[in-house]
């Protein structure tokens, strides 16, 4: 770990999948890049067992992935496709059904263990020569000038850039130290994450069920198993994080409505709350913020991490196409305009998704079976909704083409 005094054109504070998203996409950029995190960065081992914090990367966030370079070593490591996603809800009888062949493509998408993306990525950035490191590392101050900005470290080490990016989560310390405020939400639910096995075949399909209680997601692996998210009310997390594994599985199996069959256990499950949140501001002079630090979603949909993937290749075709000051809040505007749209409708959406699909009011169950139902009739509403899920919209960054 360097000690001194290191000039480079952009700090990101954060090694996260968005975090080395970003750094990636600006070292290709030809940009010099410090990257600090509290943690070093996870290495896969091959052959190891498979974890269950899993991302659904979308084609589009494959297609910055392979921009990068990065994913050939995701594919070398282990993805998942899948062609299929099927919803349906608890109560009544509809659901709708996504196949890739309606889009005339091979998958939906690719499910993807966290440290495979993060692994692939610090890989490809340690064959680039203008990246310095500060693992593990804690920021203790962070100063803006009228031209840079200067990252004091707790070990003493400074470092000067033009641009800092907090891409360090939603708890994050670049938010904290330049104050800019954050509205967080709970939804008082908790969200339960574990590897499954289940009694029929997943057929690489993502499965989803809306229950009362809040969405099951079962999303398919390459080595036959599933990782679940299930999202319950904070008292029933409780009850079930007390079951013995037998138990649990019983309960999950119940909840699937063995779709898949008896469901069997194959890791421990780890719970974590369920929030949304998002910055007042994504940027400040001298200041971006992508990813979670900038806005965090309910997994319903899973497309927090895409989002994130998002603000990252949004972030580079800013900078690649500024004609000043790279840290400018001039430029800084333009990647905070491009954002904050989609972001505050994808959050207004996944609110009215929870709403409306935890709710036992029978004129709400009504209408939600018939939004359901025509959803899955109508072609050209499917279809965009495919799109824009995939991350393959007409607006979608360049980076992502």
């Amino acid at each position: 770990m360097c000690s001194e005094h290191v000039t480079v054109d952009v700090v990101v504070v954060g090694a996260g999948i968005v975090g080395l998203t970003l750094a990636n996409l600006l070292a290709k950029q030809g940009r010099s890049i410090a990257i600090v995190d509290r943690s070093e960065v996870e290495v896969f081992k091959d052959n190891q067992d498979y974890q269950s914090r899993v991302t659904a990367v979308s084609p589009g966030s494959q297609a910055i992935f392979e921009y990068v370079g990065a994913w050939s070593a995701m594919q070398s490591k282990r993805v998942s496709p899948f062609t299929d996603m099927h919803v349906w809800d608890e109560k009544g009888n509809s659901n709708i059904h996504f196949n890739a062949n309606d889009l005339q493509r091979n998958n939906l998408g690719h499910i993807v263990e966290n440290v495979v993306i993060q692994a692939s990525l610090h890989e490809n950035l340690q064959q680039q020569s203008d990246v310095e490191w500060f693992l593990p590392e804690q920021i203790s101050k962070v100063i803006t000038f009228q031209d840079h900005a200067e990252l004091e470290l707790a070990s003493g080490s400074v470092i000067s850039a033009k641009l800092v990016v907090g891409a360090d989560g939603g708890r994050s310390t670049v938010r904290n130290l330049t104050e800019i405020a954050y509205t967080e939400k709970s939804y008082q639910q908790m969200g339960l994450v574990a590897l499954v096995e289940t009694e029929h075949p997943h057929e690489n399909t993502a499965w989803q069920r809306f229950l009362s209680t809040g969405p099951l997601a079962l999303l398919p692996l390459n080595n036959g198993q599933c990782s679940i998210v299930w999202s319950v009310s904070e008292d029933y997390a409780d009850e079930l994080m007390k079951l013995n594994e037998h138990e649990f599985a019983n309960a999950l199996t119940q909840a699937s409505n063995m779709q898949l069959g008896k469901i069997t256990l194959k890791s421990n499950c780890v719970a974590f709350p369920l929030v949304s949140g998002q910055a007042d501001s994504m940027v400040q002079s001298r200041i971006a913020l992508v990813g979670d630090a900038a806005h965090a979603l309910h997994p319903l949909a899973g497309q927090g991490a895409n989002l994130g993937f998002t603000d990252a290749a949004v972030l580079t075709d800013v900078l690649e196409h500024a004609k000043r000051d790279i840290g400018s809040l001039k430029v800084l505007r333009k990647y905070e305009r491009a954002r904050v749209g989609e972001t505050q409708i994808m959050q207004s959406a996944m609110d009215t998704f929870v709403a409306a699909f935890g709710s036992s009011n029978a004129t709400i169950v009504k209408a939600r079976n018939v939004a359901l139902r025509t959803a899955d009739s109508i072609q050209p509403v499917k279809k965009f909704f495919m799109k824009h899920a995939m991350g393959l919209g007409k607006d979608r960054p360049t980076y992502a083409r």
